[in-house]
């Protein structure tokens, strides 16, 4: 990885464990942040600063339009979504809006069965893609960035995934399988857990750990921005955390501060592409035969950061022909 961002992992501080149930994130904390100033979606939304919509009457599934009305930059990240207009879309990559601007962007529906207006704009929730979804999501943008120079995901793989999780999850049927009816439908159980976790001072991510194994690690570079999403980013994670969190096991491998430190390190040496954002700023992607992710950068500075293990075969010529349990899923760190 190059040596900006090499640095920036080299200097976060592993901060405070935090648990419940089957879930234990580490706070990623830092003695400086970022030095650009922009809204969050939902700050931009409260103040009407944005509005979102289909890029025409007629829409598109894999593009909407954004119009910031602000003098302000507008941050949005990959895996948010966004409600309303002719179905519920999430954003494929984390964009930073420039002030008083359009620009179109690259989602993917997360609503398949319904395609007609609630809505003229979008609006949100201030939910995002839970984290196994997202890294999914992520995988096909990054093969299509690699192919066909588009930040376009698979939507098929999207809508394949969503209904696997459904499955897997029990939930009741959606008759739109919205993911948004996911999220409702366990909403009183992801409320227990969201309480046992905390924002603290001069944290900017965490590492998360599901049934004693990691996850993954989430970067927002910006104290009050990742206080504000916190909640969004955690309960992505919440999300893949219930679906084992009835069984009844005792988990062999702790999480501790050395595998938290150990995902920064690989992802520190892990091999980097950067390329023009959508907007402003450069999309960076990341991989070795341990972790993969991606993030954006602004102006030598590391924004946002997303960073994910791969599953025991990937890398090996071959994918699993159905999505594991998060119970089941091993990698390097769970054999260390």
């Amino acid at each position: 990885m190059e040596a900006g961002i090499r640095e920036f992992l080299s200097q976060v501080k592993i901060g405070a464990k935090q648990t419940h149930n089957n879930m234990t994130l580490y706070c990623l904390l830092s003695a400086t942040e970022a030095p650009v100033d922009f809204l969050t979606l939902d700050e931009a939304l409260d103040k009407e600063a944005v509005a979102i919509t289909e890029v025409g009457e007629g829409g598109s599934v894999p593009e909407l339009k954004v119009v910031n009305r602000s003098k302000q930059k507008v941050l949005l990240l990959d895996g948010e979504e966004l409600v309303g207009a002719k179905q519920n879309r999430v954003l494929n990559v984390t964009i930073l809006i420039a002030a008083q601007s359009e620009t179109v962007i690259p989602v993917s529906c997360v609503e398949q069965g319904r395609w007609s207006y609630r809505s003229r704009q979008f609006g949100s929730e201030s939910r995002a893609m839970s984290a196994h979804l997202r890294k999914r999501k992520s995988e096909t943008v990054t093969d299509n960035l690699r192919h066909r120079q588009n930040f376009r995901s698979d939507q098929g793989v999207v809508w394949e995934e969503i209904e696997n999780k459904y499955a897997r999850m029990a939930a009741a049927p959606s008759p739109t399988m919205a993911m948004a009816d996911l999220y409702k439908y366990h909403e009183d159980l992801s409320a227990e857990y969201l309480a046992a976790f905390r924002p603290v001072d001069n944290q900017i991510g965490i590492v998360v750990f599901i049934d004693g194994e990691i996850v993954g690690t989430e970067f927002l570079d910006k104290f009050e921005s990742f206080r504000k999403n916190h909640a969004k980013l955690v309960q992505s994670y919440i999300m893949d955390a219930l679906e084992t969190a009835t069984l009844k096991s005792e988990f062999t491998r702790r999480p501790s501060k050395a595998k938290a430190r150990r995902i920064l390190e690989c992802a520190a040496r892990a091999s980097t592409e950067k390329r023009e954002s959508v907007a402003l700023g450069e999309d960076v992607r990341f991989e070795s035969s341990e972790v993969f992710g991606a993030g954006l950068e602004f102006g030598g500075q590391l924004l946002q950061l997303s960073i994910f293990l791969r599953e025991e075969n990937e890398g090996k010529g071959h994918r699993p022909s159905k999505l594991k349990r998060a119970s089941v899923r091993r990698t390097s760190f769970a054999r260390e």
